[in-house]
């Protein structure tokens, strides 16, 4: 059997495809976590190492030197996914260093009507007693009240990572169709 050569542009996005895999895979894991605090910090943990080796820089500065105009899609699917890894990644909620684990101790959550920004791990200790902390004040349904945990968990932590997973699995899928 013949070895078959990809060159160029093309062997960019075939030699990226394993990373593609990987990503898609975790971010699906994430996707279906119910305990959205929990996926947050998932998300951290599997973007944060992604940033710090420079996300998808080099494939995107190829990509941008072979100078294709068949690879504007590609090229502009990289860029939308280098902004999920610096949106996702370290720095905000994510207050690890580079380099540093992520973990419940140095993500932080909080500044929402009124609740004060406290670490992951409090949220999540305090799960029970917030469901029990009702907020009819910020309800639509004074028969149905949201709690303090609804606005840590869903209102905070599930926007954010539907957001990023949502965003990023587009992108993988422009990629992979390449």
């Amino acid at each position: 059997m013949a070895k078959v050569f990809i060159f160029g542009s093309k062997k960019v996005i075939s030699d990226l495809q394993p990373k593609l895999k990987k990503l898609e895979e975790e971010i699906k894991c994430i996707e279906k976590m119910e305990n959205k605090v929990e996926a947050i910090i998932r998300l951290f943990q599997v973007i944060s190492p992604l940033q710090d080796a420079g996300g998808f820089e080099k494939e995107i500065a190829a990509l941008r030197k072979k100078g294709r105009r068949k690879r504007k899609e590609q090229v502009e699917a990289l860029e939308n996914l280098q902004v999920h890894v610096r949106r996702a990644g370290r720095g905000g909620i994510n207050r690890s260093k580079e380099g540093e684990e992520v973990t419940p101790d140095n993500v932080y959550l909080g500044d929402v009507y009124g609740l004060f920004t406290k670490t992951a791990r409090f949220w999540l200790s305090q799960k029970e007693n917030m469901k029990k902390e009702l907020r009819p004040e910020i309800s639509e349904n004074e028969k149905s009240p949201i709690s303090n945990w609804y606005l840590i968990n869903d209102y905070l932590c599930d926007n954010f990572v539907s957001s990023h997973t949502s965003g990023i699995l587009k992108q993988i899928k422009v990629l992979t169709a390449a």
